[in-house]
């Protein structure tokens, strides 16, 4: 039996599952591609790039311009280069750039008057692209909704606004690094305080709406198999065994929800419709994973696995 080789990228990515030249396609709010204009809550407008990837502009069903930026293809909606998003009256929210789907390097984000709140550096955690187990925030600049300057330099204090200009993060920088305390909101209550040393978190405490208080070290943490990622790549392997004589490139869809279960498990393309049912089918059987946490609490997480294979 000739030996069987797999390529397994893990990204955090929502999409669909064809693609085209100059195409719109209707989404409901969980995501779901929807053919029906009534059901839809925005749609997506895609022009083919000539390297491949696609320009994208995402609209409210009232046709106001959300988002825009490239995407590597319309099947996974991986986010490349720099992002925009847009306050209704045009000016833009955030300006981000992302690689390979997660956001990396200069973040700014503006007040609706197009002032600047904040510029911050990220550097995200790999999610099957890099080795790097945390994200990273260097802070550079920090002013209030009256223009007043509260951080510069990398040194200074922190103060993030939502569009009603309530304060929704803030703390101490120092040297480019969070120090000291700092503390998050939601609805205007206390959401989450984390404490730092050189940039370095030491404990967080996230008062979850949910009624319970989550201790964490780490701020977000990446799903993973239960006895790791190379036990499941020799899991998938073997139950792919009996595709012998099979070279396929398929992409599956499926979500890791807060109890670890790998649950809405589908195939989004596929070059050999005779391993689907396969690799569905493998997925479905599948050990249950530790679940994403953010901020200690467990998150359902929506992943994309490409798979590739070659006799």
């Amino acid at each position: 039996m000739k030996k069987l080789f797999y390529t397994l990228i893990f990204s955090v990515c929502m999409g669909l599952t064809s693609q085209a030249q100059e195409t719109t396609v209707y989404y409901h709010n969980n995501n779901e591609v929807t053919k029906s204009t009534d059901s839809a809550t925005y749609y997506i407008k895609f022009s083919k790039l000539e390297d491949g990837s696609f320009a994208f502009q995402r609209y409210c069903m009232n046709h106001i311009l959300k988002e825009k930026g490239t995407v590597q293809n319309i099947s996974t909606l991986i986010k490349e280069g720099e992002i925009a998003t847009f306050y209704p009256n045009g000016n833009v929210m955030d300006k981000t750039n992302f690689i390979a789907g997660l956001p990396s390097g200069i973040q700014t984000h503006y007040f609706e008057d197009g002032t600047v709140n904040y510029k911050i550096i990220v550097n995200s955690a790999g999610y099957g692209f890099n080795n790097k187990a945390e994200s990273e925030t260097k802070y550079l600049f920090c002013a209030t909704p009256d223009h007043q300057v509260i951080l510069e330099d990398g040194n200074g204090y922190f103060k993030a606004f939502n569009p009603k200009l309530d304060i929704i993060q803030e703390g101490a920088v120092l040297n480019t690094m969070a120090d000291g305390t700092w503390k998050g909101f939601e609805n205007n209550q206390l959401a989450f305080t984390e404490v730092y040393k050189n940039g370095k978190l030491v404990k967080g405490e996230n008062f979850s709406l949910d009624g319970n208080t989550y201790t964490y070290a780490q701020r977000n943490k990446r799903p993973e198999p239960k006895g790791g990622i190379n036990n499941f790549y020799n899991y998938v392997a073997s139950s792919l065994q009996s595709a012998n004589g099979v070279d396929a490139k398929m992409m599956m869809k499926f979500i890791v929800d807060p109890s670890g279960n790998l649950k809405n498990i589908e195939v989004v393309n596929s070059s050999n419709e005779r391993i689907n049912s396969l690799a569905i089918s493998a997925l479905k059987n599948a050990p249950k994973w530790n679940p994403a946490l953010e901020q200690g609490k467990p998150v359902q997480f929506a992943y994309y696995m490409p798979i590739s294979i070659k006799n």
